[in-house]
């Protein structure tokens, strides 16, 4: 038996679906929010049943003759660019504590858009630390404290 890319992708989007509808009771209520009929666990019960719906309803559909073998669809992809950006996220893991959110944030963006193709400094560092730093101001106004880092601390005492 063969399964083509639609049926193997909705198979996917079933099981993200029941692992996440299975963690949801994991999220934590306010006290008295129990029995109240909208609370933290709506929202993601919800989707999580929309979400394995949809995917049951594709899973169960004549499939797409166009949809190719599963094999045909990782064909031509260009897999280098997928690592690049998997080891940027790794990075911004580990220094978004030590450079801050502003700084960590720039440098991935600017390693993205340089992995995509973007090759002009001048529109990779204004767009970068334009971005960050007006997420991270839209952040400060919502009320979300985002730290500056363990860097601009150590700049700001040795100074």
């Amino acid at each position: 038996m063969s399964i083509n890319r639609d049926k193997f992708g909705a198979l996917l989007f079933l099981c993200l679906a029941l692992v996440y509808g299975l963690n949801v009771g994991d999220i934590p209520l306010l006290f008295g929010d129990e029995d109240a009929p909208f609370n933290a666990r709506t929202l993601p019960t919800a989707l999580a049943w929309i979400l394995g719906v949809v995917s049951f309803v594709q899973l169960v559909l004549p499939a797409n003759q166009e949809a190719g073998s599963l094999s045909n669809a990782f064909r031509g992809l260009k897999w280098g660019r997928v690592v690049v950006l998997a080891v940027l996220m790794v990075f911004y893991g580990f220094t978004i504590k030590s450079l801050g959110f502003p700084l960590s944030t720039a440098l991935f963006l600017i390693g993205g858009f340089y992995t995509l193709g973007e090759r002009r400094p001048h529109v990779l560092i204004i767009t970068a630390v334009g971005v960050a730093l007006a997420f991270w101001g839209l952040l400060s106004l919502l009320g979300i404290y985002l730290q500056p880092g363990d860097l601009f601390y150590w700049i700001s005492n040795n100074a």
